[in-house]
């Protein structure tokens, strides 16, 4: 008599517990979106080529095909080819690049091995319609490292400006992304 009460009792909390998960499976995605959720005020955008006031060599072109890419993959935004047609206008400037020594080479201190490589810029957003900035001159800072140690070089002149060209690389990256989220979130 008590075994058949007990497994009434455990049949009926198996119920229980499953109603109170598909409810919950099924109320936990109504509010689901795809894409992002903030909207940007405007519907176009020129994007200006990237302009270098600082020693990063070849950075601008990069740059600027990185965040030609990012605007378009998003496509929160229609990139133009004109800017006269464009609701909004992107300007970025290069503004400093520089590197710093984190780590010397055991045998020779003079020698560096690893560098921290950092790349500064200043964007801003013309609103085109209103005649007026959405944001001018807002900084952006990424950094990297550039490791030059690599054991199949010779030439540590030649091992530095590898290891230079890959952190530019991964520089060029950041900031373009850096970019892209602060054109199209909420600012």
């Amino acid at each position: 008599m008590q075994n058949s009460s007990h497994n009434e009792t455990v049949r009926v909390l198996k119920i229980l517990v499953s109603v109170a998960l598909l409810t919950g499976l099924l109320s936990g995605c109504k509010s689901y979106h795809l894409g992002s959720p903030s909207e940007v005020p405007f519907e176009s955008i020129y994007l200006k080529p990237v302009s270098n006031q600082s020693y990063a060599p070849q950075a601008q072109p990069i740059i600027s095909a990185m965040l030609r890419e990012n605007f378009i993959r998003d496509a929160r935004v229609k990139v133009v080819a004109k800017e006269e047609t464009a609701d909004a206008v992107l300007l970025v400037t290069l503004a400093n690049y520089g590197r710093n020594s984190t780590a010397r080479r055991a045998q020779d201190t003079a020698i560096a091995d690893v560098f921290d490589v950092q790349l500064a810029a200043k964007v801003s957003l013309l609103d085109q319609k209103n005649e007026n900035y959405l944001f001018e001159n807002r900084p952006i800072t990424v950094t990297t490292n550039a490791y030059t140690s690599n054991p199949y070089a010779s030439d540590l002149a030649v091992a530095y400006q590898l290891s230079e060209r890959q952190a530019l690389e991964i520089l060029s990256r950041d900031m373009a992304r850096e970019i892209t989220n602060m054109v199209l979130n909420p600012w």
